[in-house]
């Protein structure tokens, strides 16, 4: 009844639209409606009405986005309205989806002049959520470049915005107004704790290119790429009849008691199933990853991958992943003729043999300068403000980078292309800086100062043009292997610590960071990384190294990283025999549990789990509120207490639980919805620097 209900009054909308002259246009569903106000150089949203709570949060004076074309200022409405409303489109996919196309056309004698807006947007029935995007089509003789671009600008506040709250830094961190929100503001929350209700803007921008501003002038948010006066600009030329694509954005409407809920209730779901994240397409992932990079660096060959290789056998280990030290050189990506004198087939054939899949690690942009490809192609690097090639990544004489955004892109994929066909692989990981590096401050030494036979016109442009390609590498090479995984490292991503929602639309999983401390400090830092990344990115996406599966301390080490995504190194010849079946154990449960509910998908923390440190506890609920079941993951540090009892409030008051221990195979007990409600989970872990894992699923 609902879905009929929705359906007739989406119709009766699209009725009411086309019978206005033209003066107004109205998308909703249950939770959100808004409108937008058609006029002479105007098309601007007038109303944007939560209405669970039926507050109306906008304000006057919404210039609905904004730009600049050859330096010239323009915008949906005010003083740089220079567009005139041409028409619109009405569309509704089966598996609920409500998409509006508005065209506008700059009027003539001014800047806009020969330039088409299209603003599309989407809503969705389940959800309180409505997405963004702008297209700009250039219908001149001459190219134009656009910069300053905001997708989303609004006079836009929940109730007041002088009471506002922010929680910003992927939700970790609580900021006031005003607020610039950069490379690490994929979602910032507005929030009014006095009415328990607010907005979470999200950004679908690239890395560095990503701008986020609340309240910076009065009561405007503003959503879309960095200035041209910002250390990384955001710059397109768009060439005559070229049409231009924005990223995204998207804003979330959000009723909570807690702020921390904010990020655990609708705004997940959209991430989940509306948002497109590669990794979720999937119907199969590989669980735990084993990396060769460390205690080995670079120092690995033939025979020691083989043996390492065996010492996984037995222990569930799904893929095995060559690092650096298996290429002749950067550049040309052959195996090298000594360490690998027959090539990597046989290699990802024994790892196959043993029950795992392969996988490669590769650098993305960076070329030695010996190599053959450089010595063929020097016009493919990036250059820097002298006119030298450069080497983005970090000072090193005998190393460049190239440029994406030339003849180097086909290169380059074709080269992966092959290895992926060739050795079978079912991983790629994709590594080191393509436009700016993660480690060098100077700001004159990022970008591409070089524009001769790239697809770009000068440096500012080239951070864009270089990230784009990068996108389309990643669906290329999807396209041509479906399966594939494909690891885009935060060092390629340009910052530390860095993932957002371009990354994750496009590739499998970004390599976030590394930690080389042994337990309990390695183990703790992983999960206070998920713990900061994990409101706004599904942890399920980040790869954290580098976490030794032989330590004293493998129990704790490895459940810490099952609570985000298990990627081990460690010689493996050296693993304790009674320590593969405990691997071996675990891996087949977390698998059966993860076909069984999906439960690497969810993440649960609010307000129930501290941040992990050194003397806490903490945990995270891996909870499939659909199905209802899951994981649940308990941490003891360096606590004095023993024994806590957390919080449970996933549970249907009317459903019945079974809780049981994956170690013994035992029922900890058959507890009723309402009793996990009121009373919490009551959790001992004798030991410091230990973790208890239990199931969790309802029962008839």
């Amino acid at each position: 009844m609902y879905y009929k209900f929705i359906r007739v009054a989406f119709l009766a909308i699209l009725a009411s639209c086309n019978a206005f002259s033209q003066d107004s246009l109205v998308i909703k569903n249950r939770f959100l409606e808004r409108k937008f106000t058609i006029s002479d150089n105007s098309f601007h949203t007038s109303r944007f009405q939560h209405l669970l709570t039926n507050k109306d949060y906008s304000r006057p004076g919404s210039e609905e986005f904004y730009f600049t074309i050859n330096g010239k200022a323009v915008s949906g409405n005010g003083a740089d309205g220079l567009f005139k409303y041409i028409k619109h489109t009405s569309a509704r996919t089966g598996d609920g989806v409500q998409k509006v196309v508005v065209q506008l056309a700059g009027r003539s004698g001014n800047s806009a002049e020969n330039v088409v807006v299209d603003l599309s947007y989407e809503v969705y029935d389940e959800l309180p959520v409505i997405r963004k995007q702008i297209s700009i089509t250039n219908n001149g003789s001459k190219a134009i470049a656009i910069a300053d671009l905001e997708v989303e600008r609004l006079n836009l506040v929940p109730v007041s915005s002088q009471q506002s709250e922010l929680y910003t830094n992927y939700g970790s961190r609580f900021a006031w107004r005003p607020y610039h929100g950069d490379h690490h503001d994929a979602a910032i929350f507005v929030y009014n704790n006095y009415a328990k209700e607010g907005f979470i803007l999200g950004n679908e921008a690239p890395s560095i290119l990503k701008k986020t501003e609340i309240y910076a002038d009065h009561h405007r948010i503003s959503i879309g790429m960095t200035k041209l006066t910002d250390h990384y600009p955001f710059k397109k030329w768009i060439e005559p009849g070229e049409k231009f694509n924005s990223p995204k954005t998207f804003i979330c409407l959000v009723q909570s008691q807690k702020w921390e809920d904010a990020f655990e209730g609708h705004f997940a779901d959209f991430i989940r199933t509306r948002l497109g994240v590669k990794l979720f397409e999937r119907k199969e992932i590989p669980f735990t990853f084993y990396n060769t990079w460390r205690p080995f660096y670079t120092n690995i060959n033939d025979t020691l991958v083989t043996q390492l290789a065996d010492g996984l056998e037995g222990t569930g280990t799904d893929l095995f992943i060559m690092d650096a030290g298996w290429e002749n050189n950067y550049g040309d990506w052959e195996a090298h003729p000594t360490r690998f004198p027959n090539g990597l087939k046989p290699i990802t054939d024994h790892i196959r043999k043993r029950g795992m899949k392969a996988g490669l690690w590769m650098g993305l942009a960076s070329v030695d300068k010996n190599s053959k490809l450089y010595k063929e192609h020097p016009e493919w690097a990036i250059y820097d403000k002298n006119g030298e090639p450069a080497y983005l990544h970090e000072e090193m004489k005998g190393r460049v980078t190239m440029s994406l955004a030339s003849g180097y892109y086909d290169y380059i994929l074709e080269k992966i292309k092959r290895h992926v066909r060739e050795n079978d692989l079912a991983y790629i990981k994709l590594d080191l800086a393509i436009a700016n590096s993660a480690y060098v401050l100077d700001y004159s030494k990022k970008g591409d100062y070089k524009s001769e036979g790239k697809a770009h016109k000068d440096r500012e442009s080239s951070y864009f043009a270089i990230y784009e390609k990068a996108l389309q590498l990643f669906d290329d090479l999807h396209k041509a292997f479906p399966n594939l995984l494909v690891d885009c490292t935060y060092e390629v991503w340009g910052e530390y610590y860095i993932n957002d929602y371009a990354l994750i639309e496009h590739a499998d999983y970004d390599w976030l960071t590394n930690y080389d401390d042994d337990a309990p400090v390695g183990p703790i830092n992983i999960r206070q990384m998920a713990f900061d990344r994990g409101r706004a990115i599904p942890v399920a996406t980040n790869l954290i190294g580098n976490q030794y599966m032989d330590s004293p301390y493998s129990k704790y080490t490895f459940l810490s990283l099952a609570s985000v995504k298990p990627i081990l190194v460690g010689d493996s010849r050296k693993l304790p025999q009674t320590l593969k079946p405990w691997y071996l154990k675990w891996n087949t449960w977390f698998k059966m549990m993860d076909q069984k509910y999906q439960f690497t998908r969810f993440s649960y923390v609010s307000d129930i789990f501290q941040r992990p440190t050194m003397s806490n506890w903490d945990g995270v609920y891996k909870f499939n509120k659909e199905k209802q079941g899951g994981v649940l993951f308990f941490f003891r540090n360096g606590s004095v207490e023993t024994t806590r009892t957390f919080a449970f409030p996933l549970a249907q008051p009317g459903g019945r639980y079974r809780l049981f221990s994956p170690e013994d195979g035992k029922d900890l007990g058959i507890f009723s919805g309402t009793e996990l409600l009121e009373k919490g989970i009551r959790v001992t872990i004798e030991k410091q620097f230990d973790a208890s894992v239990w199931g969790i699923e309802k029962v008839e």
